[in-house]
């Protein structure tokens, strides 16, 4: 999921060019770079979900004052929606299926307003005259930064019910919220610094996840991992937190002095803007592998990038305007069928958080489906991999492990399945 931090940080970067230093270069990126937007007007602060990017999309106003609507490609159809036209401007704009959700000039003051792409609706999401900002979306639930109570707070939206949450409630300012799951993140200055908190819906509990009497600020969430920009020893490094094992991680340090974000998290890769050749590209580094990867290496800036699977979308200044890019990461040599079980069974025994005896259930037909493909039995392998995938979904359906784990290992179950038959 992504993270949106304010302009401002790109902005206070700039001024700090002569401060910066040198670091190791990262390996280049493998894959195909597309150029989505092709208007001489600017187009900013992409986001993606699926085969769906949007972004906020300047159009001229009076006296060269410009307004902003918010646009989407289909990259199934190759074709362009405008999906707002007002006078105003929306613009941070954020997407999950189908729902997308940006922050909105219209009334006023900012308000969340969200386009249904399978209803064709337009709803307005929140009415409170004061500022409601930097949306973030997953599933059936709304996040944003909320000033309503004289600091800043966090408020979620349950779009199936139409109910609001406050989900903050400390005198102090909270902001830059993600959501995945039943939990939600942000940036919080209760304890005089910026640290990372965490709220559990399902559980109605808040974690405090960093305690350094430095400032960790920029978090964004995938999964049981939540990751962010950390000054603790006196640069900007990357962090990361496993809710899983309760374990803090540093994972690498940044060049620049100031926030590099946003950054945006999807399976084990994360994305950022980083100025470290001269000029602003976009970096990726993927935690299964401790790989650091520029992806752009044009002398423009590239900036607010966003990730989802393998493809990579940013705004590019390269044509003397900002353009939404996109890029597609060469896939990785083919796994067979047998290194994803055992790629599975690891999974079980060392990522997944439950006790001892459900993982032993789930260890035995996955382990009987090695055995099977090490001998040539493919039949049996999938009969033990269709078996598996029963008593995931009977263990989720009892509350034995999560939805978000049943869901990744039925998916990796089904995969392996389609890629023996496929054979």
């Amino acid at each position: 999921m992504k993270t949106r931090n304010r302009l401002y940080l790109i902005v206070v970067a700039l001024f700090l060019l002569p401060f910066i230093c040198a670091t190791a270069s990262a390996d280049t990126a493998q894959g195909t770079e597309t150029q989505i937007t092709t208007n001489e007007f600017g187009q900013r602060f992409p986001a993606i979900h699926g085969d769906k990017i949007v972004w906020s999309d300047e159009v001229p106003a009076i006296d060269e004052i410009y307004t902003s609507d918010i646009y989407v490609y289909d990259l199934s159809t190759s074709t362009e929606t405008q999906i707002t036209d007002n006078d105003k401007i929306q613009e941070f704009p954020a997407i999950y299926g189908d729902k997308i959700v940006w922050q909105d000039w219209r009334n006023g003051n900012l308000d969340i307003y969200m386009y249904d792409l399978s209803t064709s609706e337009e709803t307005q999401i929140t009415t409170d005259e004061s500022a409601q900002e930097d949306p973030a979306i997953y599933e059936d639930r709304i996040v944003w930064t909320d000033s309503r109570n004289g600091n800043y707070d966090i408020y979620m939206y349950k779009i199936s019910t139409s109910t609001e949450t406050r989900i903050t409630t400390s005198e102090s300012n909270q902001g830059n919220p993600d959501i995945y799951g039943n939990r939600v993140v942000w940036t919080d200055s209760r304890n005089g610094n910026q640290d990372i908190y965490m709220y559990d819906l399902s559980t109605s509990t808040e974690t405090r996840i960093t305690t350094n009497e430095s400032n960790q600020l920029n978090p964004a969430i995938y999964g049981d991992k939540i990751v962010w920009q950390d000054y603790r020893d006196g640069g900007t490094d990357l962090y990361m937190y496993d809710l899983s094992t309760s374990t803090e991680t540093w994972l690498i340090s940044m060049s620049m002095p100031e926030p590099a974000g946003p950054y945006a998290f999807s399976d084990n890769r994360i994305v950022w803007q980083e100025f470290r050749n001269g000029n602003f590209d976009i970096y990726m580094y993927d935690i299964s592998t401790s790989r650091e990867t520029q992806i752009t290496a044009h002398e423009s800036y590239q900036l607010w990038p966003d990730i989802y699977g393998d493809v990579i979308v940013w705004m590019d200044d390269r044509n003397e305007n900002q353009d939404i890019y996109m890029f597609t990461l060469a896939p990785a040599p083919e796994l067979t069928p047998l290194d994803r079980t055992n790629n599975l069974k690891d999974y079980v025994e060392n990522t997944l958080k439950v006790n001892r005896g459900t993982k032993k259930e789930l260890i035995v037909p996955l382990d009987a489906s090695i055995h099977f493909l090490e001998t040539g039995k493919n039949a049996k392998a999938v009969f033990k991999l269709k078996s598996f995938i029963n008593l995931v979904e009977k263990m989720n359906k009892y509350n034995r492990i999560s939805a978000v784990d049943a869901d990744y290992m039925i998916i990796e179950a089904r995969g392996i399945i389609d890629q023996i038959k496929a054979q």
